[in-house]
């Protein structure tokens, strides 16, 4: 028995019918697209794909597994050195104006606890705010980014180098590095991205991603056949002894684009030599050198579809361990310590062009296309966020008595640390 009031037609009930199904329709499509690189059919059949997902930053802790399962070796390491010992506070410690700086991520949101006057440090580029910004806006866009599906970013408090050479902010205690040797003495150092991964105006590097992208789109449209087949080098050559090795045996040969250069000085001859790092992808071939420590060029180098040479490297970095010298993977070039043999290298590679394509396809791959992404960045940081938690004495305290006997707050929020410094935010009038 239906009421008078509520009484339908046929015509109205298919009518409703019609309109839920529609519904559910439209809604389905519009999950679809709000979640385009994230099939609802579940992770384990979602698969990595350069052209979409390259800069996406919110992947679940699943999802980088799947994408980038080779890129957590130092981190991984880094935790086994500490042979099952906590990192205790005391271990963290800084002193003032070392290039290091004190962090802690707390409740999802990360504050400066020490500065260390870094701009007063061994810095010799005067870049530390590219440094010190390009650093820390890495971390909060992992903290930021962090899908709700994930556990929360757990409570840390760490301290990082800013150095090129880490150990020169100190020399006890566990904190991040840029590098590290493979040697005792840096058994306490952690591996963290570069600040270049945000941003390097010094190269005409505005953003990371920018820059890869730029050249991703020109490789793409690039052959091997179109690429110019010598070697290419651009460098500052009192930086390394190596370096000069490296000028002299490529000197007048027909196979080299090496050059030495200065930069920001017209009256020097060799001025006039200087590239940009895109230009550098138009050469089958191309070498690094580490100078004061690791190459800040290496990884500009990796974005290229050409072969890599490089010197036996004496200094690591997060993804260094991904370089490939020997199997189907093999994804550069080895040269001996001061380029002896570079030239028999470029004899042998022009009779086997097919072999330095390989590798150049190897390279460009494993590092432009997979684990050099942002996306591939981002997920690192918050491995690292959760490999230190995993050996972490205590957690951090929030608050701390303050010199009225007050609760106060530890540190800086992020915000307002990089909004003022090298100002300090708490006596801004």
């Amino acid at each position: 028995m239906m009421f008078k009031g509520m009484r339908i037609s046929v015509c109205q009930l298919i009518f409703y019918i019609a309109s839920f199904i529609i519904g559910l329709q439209l809604w389905a499509l519009w999950k679809q697209s709000s979640h385009p690189h994230f099939p609802h059919h579940g992770p384990d059949s979602w698969q990595f794909n350069a052209d979409k997902d390259a800069n996406v930053h919110s992947f679940s802790n699943e999802q980088c597994d799947i994408a980038f399962p080779k890129l957590y070796y130092s981190l991984e390491q880094a935790a086994k050195r500490r042979n099952g010992k906590k990192i205790q506070r005391h271990e963290i410690e800084i002193e003032e104006g070392r290039c290091m700086l004190r962090l802690m991520i707390f409740e999802g949101e990360l504050f400066v606890i020490d500065s260390g006057l870094p701009e007063r440090c061994y810095v010799a580029n005067g870049n530390e705010r590219e440094r010190i910004l390009g650093t820390l806006a890495q971390i909060d866009r992992a903290i930021a980014t962090s899908p709700y599906s994930d556990p929360a970013i757990p409570n840390i408090e760490f301290s990082m180098s800013l150095d090129d050479l880490p150990l020169r902010s100190t020399r006890k205690g566990s904190f991040l590095g840029y590098t590290r040797q493979d040697h005792a003495n840096y058994t306490d150092i952690w591996l963290m991205p570069n600040y270049a991964y945000w941003s390097w105006n010094y190269t005409h590097a505005p953003s990371w991603n920018s820059i890869r992208k730029e050249i991703n789109d020109v490789e793409q449209g690039r052959t091997w056949a179109d690429k110019d087949p010598r070697v290419v080098w651009r460098g500052k050559i009192k930086m390394a002894k190596l370096r000069e090795e490296l000028v002299s045996v490529s000197a007048g040969k027909d196979w080299s684009d090496i050059k030495p250069v200065v930069i920001n000085n017209p009256k020097d001859k060799n001025t006039k030599d200087v590239m940009n790092l895109r230009d550098f992808c138009g050469y089958k071939y191309t070498v690094q050198t580490e100078g004061t420590s690791y190459s800040g060029r290496l990884k500009y180098l990796q974005l290229c579809r050409s072969a890599l040479i490089t010197h036996p490297l004496e200094w690591q970095e997060f993804h260094t361990h991904l370089m490939q010298l020997s199997g189907p993977e093999t994804n550069f070039i080895e040269a001996s310590e001061n380029f002896g043999n570079l030239e028999a290298a470029m004899e042998y590679f022009k009779q086997h062009d097919n072999e330095a394509e390989e590798i150049a396809r190897n390279s460009y791959e494993t590092f432009a296309r997979r684990y050099l992404t942002p996306a591939a960045v981002t997920c690192y940081w918050r491995r690292l966020f959760w490999t230190w938690y995993s050996v972490q004495e205590v957690e951090p305290p929030l608050y701390q008595i303050g010199l009225d006997g007050k609760k106060v707050i530890r540190g800086t929020p992020w915000t307002a640390f990089a909004a003022n410094w090298p100002h300090d935010p708490s006596i801004i009038p």
